[in-house]
């Protein structure tokens, strides 16, 4: 945001919970993001732009601390501070890397980076091929061509991949169980998920415990 704002927002019982932030710029500076802060901003006599990121597992670690902080004091303010400027990086870092490119001159593009925001937003549905080209508006061939030349793999092996390292993150930050992690990225059965989790980090999941 360009400037200090007061936002409030209810969060019904079946919406996933939120949790905002509310910066003004010299506060952003002072953190050293200033230049990167600034860069996702074209026009300077913009009104304040909000920013609307699905958290990953780390960020949602994160914010449950900072509903309920372990420490009491000049310590819980110190650890609040601390974790508003993880935040901050996160999104700032994501916002950048999503609003990079320019509808006007890569329509195609957009669309793929959309469909795997999509996937990024929830790796627990079953995804398949036809839906994902079908949301990017191409054929099932040309999907996979070129999201693989865009991203450097193909789509069911980067949702592959998000899916386990998303697990990871719940294994170690959230204390998830194994076969809670499994099913809340998309496993059906935990050993499947162990099985494909060894083959990607070289290690069983419950290392991670």
């Amino acid at each position: 945001m360009r400037e200090s704002l007061a936002m409030c927002r209810s969060v019904r019982r079946d919406e996933r919970p939120a949790i905002g932030l509310a910066l003004p710029q010299t506060s952003i500076d002072e953190l050293g993001l200033g230049d990167e802060f600034r860069a996702l901003f074209r026009d300077e006599g913009a009104k304040p732009a909000i920013v609307s990121l699905v958290a990953s597992a780390r960020v949602q670690a994160v914010a449950a601390e900072m509903f309920s902080p372990p420490v009491a004091g000049n310590a819980a303010q110190l650890l609040l501070s601390a974790h508003a400027a993880e935040i901050v990086v996160h999104a700032l870092c994501s916002e950048r890397g999503r609003i990079a490119l320019d509808p006007a001159t890569d329509l195609q593009r957009m669309r793929l980076q959309l469909v795997k925001e999509r996937m990024d937003a929830d790796l627990a549905y079953r995804w398949g091929i036809d839906e994902l080209a079908r949301n990017a508006g191409l054929s099932r061939r040309s999907f996979n061509q070129k999201f693989q030349m865009a991203y450097g793999e193909s789509a069911i092996d980067y949702l592959r991949a998000r899916r386990l390292e998303a697990a990871r993150d719940l294994l170690i930050h959230q204390r998830l169980s194994v076969t809670e992690a499994a099913f809340r990225v998309g496993y059906a059965h935990p050993a499947n998920f162990a099985t494909a989790f060894r083959r990607h980090f070289g290690y069983s999941p419950s290392r991670c415990q």
